[in-house]
């Protein structure tokens, strides 16, 4: 059964790419197009967007400060080679170092601005998977005490906001949160 084989692909490999497969799937298999997956599936395919062009522009910006870093250094070296025997050698070699070092600072402020970038994204995805978590939990467990409720899906999505945890641990729960959710709305929703 291809929506089988497509879920389980999307379940293990989740790209942009297979969300596009799955929605085709799940549309030619008589789901709705405003069926609660269909809006899993967009958010979903919305957050693995922003993660896969914000990860490749963290990826470009790392090598481009590399690459400062070594052309800053490469021409310090050269000068303070030129003028070895000159008067005010340290002089330049102090300047020099100070220069590369702010350089070098300054470069990777881009990868840090990565982080700061991918916050937005991942505050977004929790928002959108908190309420379906809490609806989720709401239909298979309709006893719970709402206090209990709220304090389970906080905890579940605490760490998205713990800043001691880094982008790439984010990404992944947050990834794992989304194909959860996507099974448990493909598993209770008729087609």
């Amino acid at each position: 059964m291809p929506l089988l084989d497509t879920l389980n692909t999307t379940l293990t490999n989740s790209t942009p790419d297979a969300l596009w497969q799955l929605q085709g799937d799940l549309l030619a298999e008589g789901f709705p197009p405003d069926a609660p997956i269909m809006a899993v599936l967009d958010a979903f395919h919305i957050f693995l967007n922003e993660l896969t062009a914000s990860a490749t522009a963290r990826e470009y910006s790392h090598f481009a400060s590399i690459l400062d870093m070594g052309a800053v250094g490469g021409i310090a070296i050269q000068n303070l080679l030129e003028s070895r025997d000159s008067e005010g050698w340290w002089q330049r070699l102090l300047v020099g170092g100070l220069s590369e070092s702010l350089m070098i600072i300054a470069a990777r402020q881009y990868v840090k601005a990565w982080d700061n970038e991918m916050t937005s994204d991942f505050n977004h995805a929790a928002w959108f998977l908190y309420r379906h978590y809490w609806q989720l939990s709401a239909e298979m467990q309709p006893d719970l005490d709402r206090d209990e409720r709220r304090r389970l899906v906080d905890e579940l999505l605490a760490p998205v906001h713990n800043p001691e945890i880094n982008g790439t641990a984010k990404a992944a729960l947050l990834g794992r949160l989304f194909q959860l959710l996507l099974l448990a709305n493909f598993v209770h929703e008729p087609a």
